[in-house]
C-alpha cells in the first residue's frame, strides 16, 4: 500500500523501494533486466488489492533500487547507499560466481541482515554452484557470497550457523527463467507461489485463445469461401449445418488443446522437467471428461495418446485410456476404428493374442463394407491384424493379412512410407519364419530402402529394419552378417530410446540368440538377461517373449553345464507361454524339444525321448507336419531316438 509516496507493509513500516537489487559488476547487464522486468510485471488484475502479511498488494512493484548505477562513486557503503538499503522492502540478490567474490555484494548484504534481518532476503541463482565452497577444489564454482551462506550472530557480526538460504534458480535445467521470476514476484507480493502461477497461466492462455481466435476467424473465411464455390450443389441451409459443425469440431479440438497447457503447475512441478507421462494422464483425464459429447474428436485424441503411451512403452496407461473411451470410441465411426486398432496393438503388446485380434475385427466392422472406402485405415487393420497372427505363428494368414495391407496402400492417396515398409517389413519376417529367406529378405531390404530413403540413416524405424533384417540373417544361418546388422539396430535404438524399453528388448533378444549361435555363451547371456529383465518391467507379468528368451537362456546354461537351472528356467518359459497362449501353441511344443535337448545333454534319455514326442504332437496339431519349424525339431528328436542296434 502506498502512503504520501512511501511503501507500507503489513507491520505499518514505511519503505521507500521495494527491493533493492545487489549484484556484482560482472552481473550489470543481467541486473538492469531484471529492474525492468520487475517494474513493468502486471499484477495479475484478481490479485490487486488483496492484503497479504508483506501488505496490499500493487499493480506495479516500483520502485526498485539497482546500487551503484543511483549513486556517486564511493570507497565504502556511505550514508546514501545505507539509506538506500535502509529504505528497501526486499533485497534481491543476483548470485553467480562473480558475486559470491564481490565484496561490495558481501557488505551489502551484511548491512541489510544487520537492519532488517534475513526473512525478506530474496536469492536469485543465475551461474555457479550454491555451497560449492563447501568441497575441495570447487571454491571457484560458488555462487552463494559468504553473507548469504551464514546467519548473523547476537553481536551483529557473521557467524558460522548456515543460513540455508531458498533462491530461484534461474539456471536452464532448474526452475528456468519464467519460474524463477515468478518466485521473485511470489516473494515480492506475499502471494502463494502456486495462486500467482495459476493466475499468470490463466492470462496467457487468454492470449493465447485470442491467437486462436484470430486463427480461427481466418479458417472460417477461408472455409466461408470453398462453400460460397459449392454453392450451386448445396443448399443454403445445408451449408450451414456443415459450416457450424465443422466450426465447432474445430474450436473443440482448439480449445483442447489451448487447454493442455494449463496442466502443469510450475508452483510444484518444474515446466523444463513435467514428464511426458503426467502430461498424457492429464491430457487423458480431460478427453474424457471435456470431449464426451463430441465422440469422434475424443476418439481421434485417445487413440494419439494411445499410440504415444504405446511408443512410450507404457502399455497399462495405453489400455485403461481407450478401454474407458469406449462408449464414444462407438459412436464415432471412422475414428472409432482407428482408435480400436491402437487397443489391438496394446493388446498385442501384453500378448492378448485373443483380445487383439478380436478388437481388430471390431474395428473392420466399424468400417463398414464398401472396401474402396477408408483405404488407408483399412491397410492399417490389416497391418495389424498380421502382426498378431505373426504371434500366433499363423504364417499363411499373416503373410495373407499384410498383402492385403500392401494392396490397400497401393490404393490409398498419401499413403505413408513408413506404413508401407512395415508391412514390408512384417511379411519380410512372418516369410523368414517360414523359411523362405530369399524371399523374406527381398521384402526386409525394401523396406530398409524406403526407410533409409525417406527417414534417414539414424531413425527408430531404420534401426528395426536392420533388426528385422539380422533374424532373417541369422535364420539362413548367416551368423558374421546378422551380427553386423543385429550391431546397427542396436546403436540406433539405444540412441534414441529409453534404456527399459521393450524395443531394445526386441534386438537384445536377438542377439543373444546370434551370439549363442557363434559360441559367445557369456556374451549371450548377457544379453539374454538384459532383455527379460526390460520385459518383466514392461509387462510386470507373465509374457511369452520372456518366455522365448528363457528357452534361449536354459539352452545356454544347460551349454555351460548347469542342468538344473536350464530345467527351472524352462519352466519358468512355461509359465509365461501359459498365461500368452493358453495350453497348446507352437511355442509350447518348440519349448518341449528344446527341453528334451537338454534332458539328453544330461543323460537323461528316457525323459528326453518323452517330452520330444509330447512337442511334436502339439507341433504337428498347431502347425502341421509340413511346416518348417515341425520339420526341424523332428530331426532333432530323431536324433535321439534309440539307435536299431542299441534296440537289440
Amino acid at each position: 500500500m502506498a502512503e504520501n509516496g512511501k511503501l507500507v507493509d503489513g507491520q505499518g513500516h514505511v519503505y521507500s523501494y521495494r527491493a533493492f537489487i545487489s549484484y556484482s559488476h560482472r552481473d550489470k547487464a543481467f541486473a538492469t533486466r531484471l529492474h525492468r522486468d520487475i517494474e513493468s510485471y502486471r499484477i495479475p488484475p484478481k490479485l490487486v488489492g488483496k492484503v497479504t502479511p508483506i501488505g496490499e498488494i500493487p499493480r506495479r512493484l516500483t520502485p526498485v533500487f539497482r546500487d551503484r548505477d543511483e549513486l556517486p562513486a564511493s570507497a565504502d557503503l556511505g550514508g546514501e547507499l545505507s539509506a538506500a538499503i535502509r529504505g528497501s522492502m526486499f533485497l534481491i540478490v543476483i548470485c553467480s560466481t562473480g558475486a559470491a567474490k564481490s565484496h561490495w555484494v558481501e557488505q551489502e548484504i551484511l548491512q541489510y541482515k544487520r537492519i532488517h534481518g534475513d526473512s525478506r532476503l530474496l536469492a536469485l541463482i543465475i551461474d555457479g554452484t550454491p555451497y560449492a565452497s563447501d568441497t575441495p577444489g570447487r571454491e571457484d564454482q560458488e555462487c552463494f557470497p559468504r553473507t548469504l551462506r551464514y546467519k548473523l550472530g547476537p553481536d551483529g557480526e557473521l557467524s558460522d550457523v548456515p543460513a540455508e538460504p531458498i533462491a530461484a534458480d534461474l539456471r536452464p535445467d532448474a526452475d528456468g527463467r519464467r519460474l524463477a521470476k515468478l518466485k521473485l514476484i511470489a516473494g515480492l507480493t506475499g502471494v502463494k507461489l502456486d495462486e500467482l502461477v495459476q493466475r499468470e497461466t490463466q492470462r496467457r492462455m487468454r492470449r493465447l485463445a485470442a491467437l486462436t481466435a484470430g486463427a480461427m476467424s481466418g479458417m472460417v473465411v477461408t472455409g466461408g469461401l470453398a462453400f460460397y464455390a459449392n454453392a450451386r450443389r448445396i443448399e443454403a441451409n445445408e451449408q450451414r449445418v456443415i459450416a457450424q459443425k465443422e466450426a465447432a469440431a474445430a474450436k473443440a479440438a482448439a480449445d483442447y488443446l489451448v487447454g493442455t497447457f494449463e496442466l502443469s503447475n510450475p508452483a510444484t512441478e518444474n515446466p523444463r522437467t513435467i514428464t511426458a507421462l503426467t502430461i498424457l494422464g492429464r491430457s487423458a483425464e480431460r478427453a474424457h471428461r471435456e470431449l464426451a459429447d463430441q465422440p469422434a474428436i475424443q476418439a481421434r485424441l485417445i487413440g494419439t495418446l494411445g499410440r504415444a503411451y504405446n511408443n512410450l512403452g507404457l502399455l497399462n496407461e495405453a489400455r485403461t485410456a481407450v478401454e474407458t473411451s469406449q462408449p464414444a470410441i462407438a459412436k464415432a465411426g471412422v475414428d472409432g476404428a482407428e482408435a480400436l486398432l491402437v487397443l489391438a496393438t496394446t493388446y498385442l503388446k501384453q500378448g492378448a493374442l485373443d483380445k487383439a485380434l478380436a478388437t481388430v475385427k471390431r474395428a473392420e466392422v466399424m468400417l463398414g463394407p464398401d472396401l474402396k472406402k477408408n483405404t488407408l485405415t483399412r491397410a492399417q487393420a490389416a497391418l495389424t491384424e498380421g502382426k498378431i497372427l505373426t504371434s500366433s505363428s499363423n504364417v499363411r494368414a499373416g503373410v495373407a493379412a499384410f498383402n492385403r495391407a500392401l494392396a490397400f496402400y497401393r490404393v490409398s492417396e498419401g499413403a505413408p512410407p513408413a506404413s508401407v515398409a512395415t508391412a514390408l517389413s512384417n511379411r519380410g519376417l512372418l516369410l523368414s519364419d517360414d523359411g523362405q529367406y530369399a524371399a523374406a529378405e527381398a521384402s526386409l531390404s525394401q523396406a530398409l530402402a524406403i526407410d533409409q530413403r525417406t527417414l534417414g540413416a539414424e531413425h527408430l524405424l531404420t534401426g528395426k529394419a536392420w533388426f528385422a533384417l539380422a533374424q532373417n540373417s541369422f535364420l539362413a544361418g548367416k551368423q558374421p552378417l546378422a551380427e553386423r546388422q543385429i550391431a546397427m539396430a542396436l546403436r540406433i535404438e539405444r540412441a534414441v530410446l529409453d534404456k527399459d524399453n521393450p524395443s531394445i528388448a526386441d534386438a537384445l533378444s536377438i542377439q543373444g540368440q546370434i551370439l549363442q549361435a557363434t559360441g559367445k555363451l557369456a556374451d549371450a547371456q548377457r544379453a539374454l538377461q538384459e532383455a527379460v529383465a526390460i520385459y518383466r518391467k514392461a509387462f510386470g507379468g507373465p509374457h511369452y517373449l520372456i518366455g522365448i528368451d528363457d528357452v534361449y537362456l536354459g539352452l545356454i546354461q544347460s551349454q555351460r553345464g548347469d542342468t538344473e537351472g536350464a530345467l527351472a528356467t524352462l519352466d519358468d518359459a512355461k509359465r509365461n507361454y501359459d498365461a500368452s497362449y493358453g495350453k497348446v501353441h507352437p511355442n509350447h511344443g518348440d519349448l518341449l524339444v528344446n527341453r528334451a535337448t537338454v534332458l539328453a545333454k544330461a543323460g537323461r534319455m528316457g525323459e528326453a525321448r518323452a517330452d520330444c514326442a509330447a512337442g511334436l504332437a502339439i507341433l504337428n496339431q498347431t502347425l502341421g507336419a509340413t511346416a518348417s519349424l515341425t520339420k526341424s525339431n523332428a530331426a532333432i528328436c530323431a536324433a535321439l531316438a534309440p539307435s536299431k542296434q542299441a534296440r537289440l
